[in-house]
């Protein structure tokens, strides 16, 4: 599943607003905008660094199904060029 697909469906499992994820996130030290939130979970924007998918799995894994394994192995999927996701996968 794309990254932007799995944070998505997490917000929505989740029932709270960007706004509200974005002060539980700010809670754990970690702060962005409500813009990037939303352009992260639509894809207009790539996944973000590991620090802001922790943040979001902290937040986000106690109401939805996901967890920062789940973020980080989206992204990874997605930035990793393809050749080398291949060799990865062929070994």
């Amino acid at each position: 599943m794309k990254y932007a697909n799995l944070l998505s469906n997490a917000v929505a499992e989740s029932g709270w607003t960007y706004s509200q994820i974005i002060q539980k996130c700010k809670s754990k030290g970690v702060s962005f905008s409500r813009s990037y939130l939303s352009k992260i979970a639509t894809g207009v924007l790539p996944p973000p660094s590991d620090e802001i998918n922790k943040a979001l799995s902290e937040v986000l894994s106690p109401v939805s199904s996901i967890s920062y394994t789940d973020l980080a192995l989206a992204k990874y999927k997605e930035i990793i060029p393809s050749d080398v996701l291949e060799a990865i996968v062929a070994q």
